[in-house]
Parts: structure tokens; C-alpha cells; sequence
């Protein structure tokens, strides 16, 4: 069965859950030796800081969604440059033959509203038309340059595609290990956050309102498994 993608556990933004985490770090810093009664010392720290930094240092949606951009930009520039290449043998080849006959075998066809994947292998069939025709096209001043031209811009598009289409799946990857991060560091922050609300909850009111987490994500209504956050 297909692996199903992991859902965020906090309904607050990524920046701001690093946020929160870094308060409740400074507040439990503060209040260390009565968090010390509940075994949270400053090994348990180093390990939420150590979660933390993981999460801060990966990769945002938006810088993996501008490189995939870039990707695209790259395919979509090198696929108009292929078309026009191609429409300049069109052209000869109309001349040479009108729009019969051997024309026809060229699939000039739609040209402009190809696909990606289909417009390389119209340009590899052009490649391989216009050299067994050459004698022809040759009258109308198509050179070998420009045939093998084509052939490199085909081979560009073929890997801007595969590297178009690998952008997509880093940026997959990335955003479920973000949001795997974002959990872990949820769910450890939401356990030291409860701590705190039971240390203070009858004895000190402000210290109590600062182990409640803002933004903070209630129980699914339909999962019927995740606990309410606090």
C-alpha cells in the first residue's frame, strides 16, 4: 500500500512553533529547580534544543517551492527555444514539399500545444527526418549545424524535464520531513508544557499562563486517537 503522508499535529505556523519552543525553553530555564522534581533537567533541554535546531535548520516550503519554480522556468525556456528550432525546418520543409507527402512524415502537427514529453520526441523525429532528407532541406539552407542543434536542445529539455520533475519530489520529501520535525517537537513541547501547568497550576497564576502553548492544535474530530493539547 502506497505510504500516506503525515499530518501535522499543531495548528500553529512553523515559525511560530519554533517560537513557542524557544519561550518554553527560557521559561523552564527559569524554573529549572522545580521542573527537577519531575526528572526535567538540562539533559532533557540539550535534547528539546537538539529538536529545535532540526526543525529550524530544515528546508522551508517556500525555498523548496521557488527552486522547483526555477526548475520549471529552466524546462519551459529550453522547450520554446526547441519550438523554434523546429519551425524554422517546418518552414523548409513546406517550401520543399508543400504540406503532403513528405511533410507530412515530420508530425509538424499541434506543434505548439504539445506536451513536454511529447514535444522531444517530436524533436528527435525531426532530427531524424531532416538528416535522411538533407538533400532536400539542404536547397532550402538547412545546415547539419542546425540539425544537430536540435538534437542538443532535445537532449536539454529530456534532462530539464527529469530535473523539473525532481524538484517536485524534493520538495515531497522535504515537506514531510518538516512536518515529521514540527511534530516530534510539538509533541515533546506539549509534554514539558504540561508539566508546567501542573507545577503551577495552584500556586503561581503567571507562571502557570506561561506553560500555555497559543496555537495550540485540539484532538482530531474524526481520528478519535490524538489527545486534546492541553
Amino acid at each position: 500500500m502506497p505510504t500516506q503522508a503525515t499530518t501535522r499535529l499543531y495548528s500553529m505556523s512553523d515559525a511560530d512553533l519554533k517560537q513557542s519552543a524557544d519561550a518554553l525553553t527560557s521559561s523552564i530555564k527559569r524554573d529549572l529547580a522545580a521542573f527537577a522534581t519531575r526528572n526535567i533537567n538540562l539533559t532533557v533541554l540539550d535534547k528539546f534544543g537538539q529538536l529545535i535546531t532540526d526543525f529550524d535548520n530544515t528546508s522551508t516550503d517556500e525555498e523548496m517551492l521557488g527552486i522547483s519554480m526555477v526548475a520549471t522556468e529552466q524546462k519551459d525556456a529550453i522547450a520554446e527555444n526547441l519550438r523554434k528550432a523546429i519551425r524554422i525546418v517546418r518552414n523548409m520543409a513546406e517550401v520543399a514539399y508543400g504540406t503532403k507527402g513528405r511533410y507530412v512524415i515530420f508530425g509538424f502537427e499541434n506543434m505548439a500545444i504539445l506536451s513536454d514529453n511529447d514535444l522531444y520526441q517530436q524533436g528527435k523525429r525531426v532530427v531524424r527526418v531532416a538528416t535522411r532528407f538533407m538533400d532536400d532541406l539542404e536547397k532550402q539552407g538547412l545546415t547539419a549545424e542546425q540539425v544537430t542543434a536540435i538534437s542538443n536542445l532535445c537532449i536539454e529539455l529530456d534532462n530539464a524535464i527529469d530535473n523539473s520533475a525532481q524538484q517536485v519530489e524534493n520538495r515531497d520529501i522535504e515537506t514531510q520531513d518538516r512536518v515529521n520535525k514540527g511534530n516530534a517537537l510539538y509533541t515533546e513541547m506539549m509534554r514539558l508544557a504540561s508539566v508546567g501547568k501542573s507545577l503551577y497550576e495552584d500556586t503561581d497564576e503567571a507562571r502557570y499562563n506561561d506553560y500555555v502553548m497559543v496555537g495550540s492544535k485540539p484532538a482530531a474530530a474524526n481520528s478519535g486517537t490524538e489527545k486534546p493539547a492541553e
